[in-house]
């Protein structure tokens, strides 16, 4: 098949939403189809672009929109199959009234990378089908870099509020020092990382091996997501994930459930979350890390489905 993703005025940077995309173009194309990446700006220089391109070419079986800006110009294009992989409930950059018209727009699929988003459009009114973006399992290793004095805890920074840094900020003044450490990465810096141990900004698959290995627990409070990757990635490193029981944190209905996969804390409540940090369950790790291998699957199953899907339509 001819396909391409279609982000000619959302872009590319250094996020992990485009790291998304730009893999699931090369497992496409490692499973035999022709895939590209549609933008006009190309900012994401952690890994190699080779897929991407500046127009979109003439012969294409389908396009799948990345991003709700893109939505007017997938609209136009003259490609008989038409797709939308959300990968998120994107209010921070549109109103809601446009998301949702674009949802119940009948002349593209909706895609959805996690049950939340699902049962939001759902909500408002549009169909849409579940295909996970999936995990390279083969890059992730846990290497038991964690030390036996101490407690390390990671987090995701990025500025956006509903990613709830401030929680995490809060979690460590609760808990303390003693016994405690924190560590975390972005592609950007926080504003105040005299708390942190460790910071990595922009890093690479090897470095965050690293410090996902030399974390015991993974916090995760964020409040709005698709499917949330990066705490699939620490547990895959060995950490136990601490998340809010957020409907639309990316986690709650496809991976971090609550007493089997996930210690989950009452949302809004970063006491209740330093109290099971206090009492780790940590049987949880191995349930997650099976969860993971056997539900959300590698990314070559999940391209697979999406190709089964757009051949169907």
């Amino acid at each position: 098949m001819k396909l391409a993703f279609n982000g000619m005025n959302s872009g590319l940077g250094n996020n992990g939403g485009t790291r998304t995309i730009l893999k699931c173009a090369e497992v496409l194309n490692k499973l035999g189809h022709r895939c590209n990446i549609v933008v006009k700006v190309d900012n994401f220089t952690n890994f190699k672009n080779e897929f991407v391109i500046k127009f979109v070419p003439n012969d294409l079986d389908a396009i799948i929109n990345i991003a709700a800006v893109d939505i007017p110009s997938t609209l136009t294009l003259q490609i008989p199959k038409k797709a939308w992989y959300i990968r998120g409930h994107e209010s921070w950059a549109n109103s809601d009234e446009k998301l949702i018209n674009y949802y119940k727009n009948n002349k593209i699929k909706n895609v959805v990378n996690s049950v939340g988003l699902k049962q939001l459009l759902a909500m408002y009114g549009a169909d849409s089908v579940v295909v996970y973006q999936g995990l390279d399992f083969e890059l992730w290793e846990d290497r038991k870099l964690r030390k036996d004095n101490v407690v390390r805890i990671g987090c995701l920074y990025q500025s956006k509020s509903t990613k709830r840094w401030k929680d995490f900020v809060k979690l460590s003044r609760i808990l303390g020092n003693d016994g405690y450490e924190y560590v975390a990465f972005g592609t950007s810096t926080p504003p105040d990382i005299s708390f942190l141990k460790e910071f990595k900004l922009n890093a690479n698959v090897n470095d965050l091996n690293d410090l996902y290995s030399s974390c015991d627990i993974w916090f995760a409070p964020t409040i709005l997501e698709g499917l949330h990757n990066v705490p699939m990635e620490a547990a895959l490193c060995g950490c136990l994930i601490v998340c809010g029981d957020y409907p639309m944190n990316g986690m709650i209905y496809d991976y971090a459930i609550k007493d089997n996969t996930a210690m989950v804390y009452d949302k809004d409540d970063v006491e209740n979350a330093a109290e099971l940090i206090r009492n780790p369950n940590l049987e949880l790790v191995s349930r997650m890390k099976n969860y993971l291998r056997n539900n959300i699957g590698t990314r070559k199953d999940n391209m697979k489905r999406l190709i089964k899907l757009l051949e169907d339509m």
